[in-house]
């Protein structure tokens, strides 16, 4: 008897832009965008605690388009991706642009990052949760997260408390499709996932209130020893 395997929506993630195409095509698809803007206002004001000088994880760091404006806060950013033709993109960005002594380049898995207890003093996780279908998926990459980091912790998702939410729901029901990646959830079930990982919210930041369905969490351990 042949068992079938069972892909979860990380084996998919990582599967999709794992490609040289797909890192190419991701590259260029927000660069200097108002939604980018928006995106790097939310992430600024949550580290504004963050000293001059604190390491930073950018996880998924993509082709790089976070490090100007972290490298610009003055922090030492480590960038870490699945893929490595991501990984290698940001790299070249980071040369082209002359910041690439500020940071260090590293493939890796969010679920298995291969870092020490509390390397980082924040850490930026922007455009990946709203991939991963299942809680314990969800808890699994937070829980590591955590691990790596006694400050703050930045995660994005996508939040039904949007009008833009609503529209791809309707679109779904109309077409008679049962979505299966970058789906909106409430803010309750992601505020769970980072309860029963060990985390606190301290704060929450919408995009666009109202209107877009990205949203940030900033959060930190329950109990920093």
């Amino acid at each position: 008897m042949v068992r079938k395997v069972i892909r979860t929506s990380a084996d998919e993630t990582i599967t999709r832009f794992g490609t040289l195409t797909a890192a190419e095509k991701y590259s260029t698809a927000l660069e200097g965008t108002k939604t980018h803007l928006r995106e790097v206002r939310c992430i600024q004001r949550a580290l504004q605690m963050v000293p001059v000088g604190g390491r930073v994880l950018d996880l998924p760091c993509g082709a790089g388009r976070l490090l100007p404006p972290l490298t610009g806060l003055g922090f030492q950013v480590v960038a870490v991706d699945s893929s490595p033709h991501m990984v290698a993109l940001a790299r070249k960005r980071a040369e082209a642009r002359g910041f690439q002594k500020e940071t260090e380049f590293l493939v890796s898995s969010i679920f298995d990052t291969g870092f020490n207890d509390d390397t980082f003093d924040a850490v930026i996780c922007n455009r990946l949760f709203h991939h991963f279908r299942e809680p314990q998926i969800r808890r699994d990459a937070l829980r590591e997260l955590r691990r790596l980091c006694d400050g703050t912790i930045v995660v994005s998702f996508f939040c039904n408390l949007a009008l833009d939410a609503l529209v791809f729901h309707l679109k779904n029901v109309i077409r008679r499709k049962k979505p299966s990646d970058r789906i909106p959830i409430s803010y309750g079930v992601f505020a769970r996932d980072i309860d029963a990982s060990g985390l606190r919210i301290e704060r929450s930041l919408a995009t666009r209130p109202g209107i877009s369905r990205q949203w940030y969490f900033v959060v930190r351990r329950k109990f920093v020893h």
